[in-house]
């Protein structure tokens, strides 16, 4: 008769533990869906969002390709402008060198002139 208690008794058990094995395994299921739904969902997000980044990326490619253009067209001109001062500098240098020496030599003379017309002035009056 024991035998036959503990054989019910492990057929209540087995049989508990087999219905809660597949409550366990139901649950596990729905838990699964649920985050298979969740993921399918984020998927759903994440797809117009990698549109908009990539149509975000090719705007910001344009801009960086046209403010290079504008980096060279103002390094261009800087150093177009800068060639035409060096090259006005070097003719003002020349045109004082060339206008320097001979106004020098003219002041030079001219005082050598008013000297002589002091001396001279100098000595009629004695």
């Amino acid at each position: 008769m024991i035998i036959q208690i503990f054989q019910v008794l492990l057929l209540a058990s087995a049989s508990t533990l087999c219905i809660a094995l597949v409550v366990y395994v139901y649950r596990i299921t729905k838990s699964f869906e649920k985050i298979h739904a969740d993921i399918s969902r984020m998927a759903d997000e994440i797809h117009p969002m990698l549109e908009s980044l990539e149509s975000l990326t090719h705007s910001v490619n344009k801009i960086t390709a046209h403010a290079e253009e504008q980096m060279n067209s103002i390094s261009w001109i800087i150093n177009t402008v800068r060639s035409r001062v060096v090259d006005l500098l070097e003719v003002e240098k020349r045109i004082r060198e060339g206008i320097e020496g001979p106004v020098q030599s003219l002041t030079t003379n001219l005082i050598a002139v008013k000297k002589g017309i002091a001396a001279f002035v100098q000595r009629l009056k004695f």
